[in-house]
């Protein structure tokens, strides 16, 4: 059966990675948004139920949640070989022999130990041995969300023009929210699964041996028809839930229905507390959140009061403290945190309009208008988000719309197909007309001097944090998906080897990267690290850079390497790759009181963990692009996608050379593919 598995998860591709630390843009949203902006058309009827709901699934949302595959425990001996791979092309000679060394000392003490601990652990527990470790990594994360955490996506276009404003497009996009909470609440969702032979699971057959097998042997039956359920514990947190900070460990809080039937607005530095759930559990009209969202903009948005969300664009204890203020200071104040903390989710409305404007083609979008776009969805000024909600919608003046999400309760999974299906029913139908109903109660605030001094301040540091952004875009043609496969070289891989090059020409070593794999096809799943700095790669980017090496020998090099992508891609799918493996020896070790083993503070141990070069690539048809920030001083963001008509790709760093890096990316890509193709450079 694991074999099986094993050629059923290669099938999904690289197509199947998700987001992972960061959010990112894809191949096919790429596709989609050069494309042009602009729907193909405007529907004329919703998509909705007679009831409200998206659809009515025959398969019960969380039929497979019983029946998912743990995600196997490495074994030792594995993440020593995968280890010591990773750390090759980063480590010198002396330092290697040194590594080994003390990789050797850890496996024969204390990893025998810990890998014992761990094993035992994870046969106690019907889950995934890395999901608390790596939920407590983040929970305990301690500098600001934005920026560091939180990644946007980028929503296309309504091709309604109707809907090409603020008012009309966020008033579509709650409503289709809501639409999807009810039918997640009802268990009217659709569970989540890949098909991989839709001919013989797309069918009523396969419905019905669903549903006549019990939930133990749903997913084994599901996997007969060629189908691999994912896991969806994840959607429990995507409504009413949000992220408290506290002084040393940050607090996910999730809220009932009965104190969770608004969403939060915001308007300037104002708040408003807008019902969208009325008492039986309906959706509110969505004519009436319209008319609601208009007063709500009929003035000009005020900037007069202290920027209260600013407070979540601060260091986690800094946050906590200045919380604890805020809510001791006035009664008020304690009511109007918990309506933003109980919101079903928060709103933002932008008073600016960035990029460029509505069903503009992307060949006419130029970089300028793009990173425009990206950094306003990323992190904006800071004053008007809420960065702690698990999610925030932000609608701007000219319509654009996107999502910022808090990634420590969950990745890309529940995100995305939150996000796919939204667009879907918003766009079905044309821009509602206002109607009386409901209205937007302001949330009202009191601070004293002392407050007011720590949201300015921390207005004007966040300031000077974004500043320091550098953000570039690259739209190139030397790389296509046509000219991929003409080559016969791997879309992912190849484009993972490109970055490996460009970033070898720009500074003459090469650099630790992370591209993210989604383990979502096991109970728990969250994700797995793909080590793209191989020595394949080490021998490749050589062999390009050594001027006396032949076509042949490069093209081999190249070749190799791509391969080799794939396979340690694979291995990231399955959750075999070393980082996770790692991480939780490391954090049972803490647990149990072990001294830490020297390893963690091996000087190549910790140059793995300082990662270079932090990359990924969503799929969603839904996305206009997406985008993340550098986790560290020294690191490089790339968001990458490719089509028929070329790459394009983002770059964010602080303060470092961004385009220097797409310039030379772009050259690799060009040598390559002349390679490929038999010519030299």
């Amino acid at each position: 059966l694991l074999l099986l598995l094993n050629l059923m998860l290669w099938s999904l591709s690289l197509s199947s990675l998700l987001v992972g630390g960061v959010g990112r843009c894809s191949s096919s949203a790429i596709s989609a948004a050069w494309k042009g902006s602009l729907v193909s058309a405007v529907g004329c009827q919703r998509f909705l139920t007679s009831d409200g709901y998206l659809h009515k699934t025959s398969i019960p949302t969380y039929k497979f949640q019983d029946s998912l595959l743990k995600l196997a425990l490495p074994k030792l001996e594995d993440s020593y070989d995968k280890f010591l791979s990773s750390s090759k092309p980063l480590a010198t000679a002396e330092e290697f022999e040194d590594l080994t060394r003390t990789l050797d000392d850890f496996v024969q003490s204390d990893g025998k130990k810990l890998q014992e601990l761990l094993v035992a652990k994870n046969k106690a527990k019907y889950s995934s041995y890395i999901n608390d470790y790596w939920f407590d990594m983040y929970v305990r994360f301690r500098d600001p969300l934005p920026i560091n955490m939180n990644p946007q996506l980028t929503m296309k276009d309504d091709g309604d023009v109707g809907k090409q404003s603020m008012v009309p497009r966020a008033a579509s996009l709650i409503h289709a929210s809501v639409a999807f909470y009810r039918t997640l609440r009802d268990e009217q969702l659709k569970p989540d699964v890949y098909h991989t032979k839709p001919e013989r699971s797309e069918t009523k057959l396969y419905e019905t041996a669903i549903n006549l097998v019990p939930s133990k042997l749903a997913w084994v039956t599901s996997f007969a028809f060629g189908a691999f359920p994912l896991d969806m514990s994840q959607y429990k947190n995507l409504f009413s839930s949000t992220r408290i900070p506290a002084e040393e460990r940050d607090i996910i809080q999730k809220f009932t229905e009965e104190q969770s039937k608004h969403v939060v607005i915001q308007y300037g530095h104002d708040f408003f507390k807008l019902p969208v759930l009325n008492s039986d559990g309906t959706a509110v009209p969505e004519g009436e959140i319209a008319n609601a969202l208009a007063q709500i903009t009929s003035s000009p948005p005020s900037f007069e009061k202290a920027p209260l969300g600013a407070a979540t664009t601060m260091g986690r204890t800094e946050w906590a403290l200045l919380r604890k203020k805020v809510m001791n200071v006035h009664a008020s104040n304690v009511a109007g945190i918990n309506d933003i903390d109980s919101a079903l989710f928060a709103v933002s409305l932008e008073h600016t309009s960035p990029g460029c404007a509505p069903g503009t083609p992307l060949q006419d979008v130029s970089n300028e208008e793009y990173i425009d776009i990206t950094s306003t969805m990323l992190y904006g000024e800071g004053r008007n988000r809420w960065f702690d909600k698990s999610f925030q919608l932000i609608v701007a003046t000219n319509g654009k719309a996107a999502i910022n999400f808090e990634h420590a309760w969950g990745d890309g999974v529940a995100v995305l197909r939150y996000f796919d299906e939204i667009y879907k029913e918003s766009i079905a139908t044309p821009a509602a007309t206002p109607t009386q109903g409901v209205s937007a109660e302001p949330i009202e605030f009191e601070f004293n001097d002392s407050i007011n001094n720590e949201l300015n301040t921390a207005a004007i540091e966040f300031s000077k944090q974004k500043a320091r952004i550098n953000l570039k875009v690259m739209q190139t043609q030397e790389m296509n998906v046509s000219i991929l496969k003409k080559n016969k070289l791997a879309t992912d891989g190849t484009l993972q080897m490109a970055f490996q090059l460009g970033y070898f020409r720009m500074f003459g070593k090469n650099g630790a990267t992370y591209e993210s794999a989604s383990t979502a096809g096991f109970k728990h799943g969250r994700t797995e690290t793909i080590r793209s700095c191989t020595p394949l790669s080490d021998k490749f980017v050589r062999t390009f850079s050594d001027p006396s090496s032949t076509i042949e020998e490069r093209d081999e090099a190249m070749r190799a390497a791509i391969k080799n992508h794939s396979a340690i891609s694979k291995d990231g799918l399955m959750g075999k790759a070393w980082d996770r493996h790692l991480f939780a020896l490391r954090a049972i070790g803490n647990e149990n009181g072990f001294t830490e083993h020297a390893l963690f503070s091996h000087p190549v141990y910790l140059r793995l963990g300082r990662i270079i070069l932090s990359t990924s690539t969503l799929a969603s048809p839904a996305l206009d692009g997406g985008g993340f920030g550098p986790v560290n001083d020294d690191c490089f963001g790339i968001g990458y996608g490719i089509i028929d008509i070329g790459a394009r790709l983002s770059v964010t760093s602080f303060g470092l050379d961004s385009q220097g890096l797409l310039d030379n990316i772009e050259g690799a890509m060009k040598d390559m593919i002349a390679v490929a193709e038999g010519k030299n450079f």
